[in-house]
């Protein structure tokens, strides 16, 4: 049990040192009632002080610190940890304190001193308390944004193996499976999809990490349709895999494109439709859906991969096209192969396997 939130090591060799905590933190991590000038900086030969009277308390301080005291100077946290642990789980830590630089030199005190770059306090805490074999400390059920922080300090360090087996019990309380969990239902088909922003995008590093096949294709499968662009993240998501997801995307988009073009040709030259009025009726329908989308009524030279994969199949699926006539049945969706239910999507959109990014 530790004596105190900072003491890592009760026989520490090294001063590991937290310059501007919080910085980076994203806003839904800082409490707007937190006290503006909260701090745990201190001397490197004074005992270490805590004001909270409970450890929730103590990790309250750590959680709302200021990167910046009042005085505008860079507010600090002061870690006692064990180098050999440091060097053990981090190939990072071991070169700078196995190198030669400033932090294997010790201070006055015989003291090594290690910095550290403006992480999220509570996210650094928990991985030193996993390094050093704290793990009544380590809490069971973080907050998504905090995890997402834990995911971008345990890249920077390299020290992923020594978290995963936390990351795996994290995972399997994360409530956010509930909308990702699963493929597409029957019912909602693609209407059902989440938007796929930050939070999937951590559930999805999540995936990776503890090699969960179902809720990694299930992710990947919401990305490629709900997405617009190439997903950018901090977290150490491989590069691979944020491509493969993209070009699945592109490849699905190019197709959809290529079809309405085709289409639209095929009635302009009366190849679709039983007569003229059929067909100058069909191509009132596909102008009008083109126009929603803002689709040139020339075919583009370059590919349109701003668009998301559901956008275009909402306004082109059956409610988009649909054409009611007495004189007729015919209609635009049975001359496009576009996904129109669970079926079509998911081979349409197989997402991606866990195999492939080893």
């Amino acid at each position: 049990m530790k004596e105190s939130l900072l003491e890592l090591d009760p026989q520490a060799d090294a001063l590991l040192i937290l310059q501007k905590p919080n910085l980076h933190s994203p806003p839904e991590l800082l409490n707007e009632f937190a006290p503006i000038s909260s701090t745990v900086c201190h001397h490197f030969n004074s005992p270490i002080p805590f004001c909270s009277e409970t450890e929730e308390d103590e990790m309250d301080e750590m959680r709302w610190l200021d990167p910046y005291l009042e005085n505008g100077d860079p507010n600090q946290v002061v870690f006692r940890v064990s180098a050999k642990h440091l060097c053990l789980a981090s190939p990072v830590f071991r070169r700078m304190i196995q190198g030669k630089f400033k932090e294997s030199e010790p201070n006055e005190q015989g003291l090594l001193e290690i910095r550290a770059p403006e992480w999220n306090a509570e996210a650094f805490l928990i991985v030193l308390d996993i390094i050093h074999g704290h793990h009544s400390c380590v809490p069971t059920q973080p907050s998504l944004q905090v995890v997402a922080q834990v995911g971008v300090i345990v890249d920077y360090y390299d020290c992923l193996e020594v978290v995963r087996i936390f990351f795996q019990g994290w995972h399997l309380s994360m409530k956010i499976w509930d909308k990702y969990s699963t493929r597409l239902s029957e019912e909602d088909g693609i209407m059902g999809i989440k938007p796929f922003g930050h939070e999937a995008t951590t559930a999805l590093f999540m995936a990776w990490v503890v090699r969960d096949q179902v809720r990694f294709t299930a992710l990947t499968i919401s990305a490629v349709l709900s997405t617009n662009a190439l997903i950018e993240t901090t977290l150490p998501i491989p590069a691979q895999i944020l491509e493969a997801i993209n070009n699945q995307r592109c490849a699905v988009i190019d197709d959809i494109i290529s079809q309405i073009y085709n289409l639209k040709d095929y009635v302009v030259s009366g190849f679709v439709g039983c007569n003229v009025e059929c067909s100058l009726r069909l191509l009132e329908v596909l102008f009008r859906q083109m126009n929603k989308l803002n689709l040139p009524m020339l075919r583009p030279e370059r590919p349109l991969w701003w668009y998301t994969v559901i956008s275009l199949v909402t306004n082109m699926g059956p409610s988009g096209t649909s054409v009611s006539s007495r004189k007729c049945h015919c209609t635009l969706q049975s001359h496009l192969n576009i996904p129109r239910n669970k079926e079509d999507l998911n081979i349409a959109v197989p997402g991606l396997n866990l195999k492939d990014f080893q």
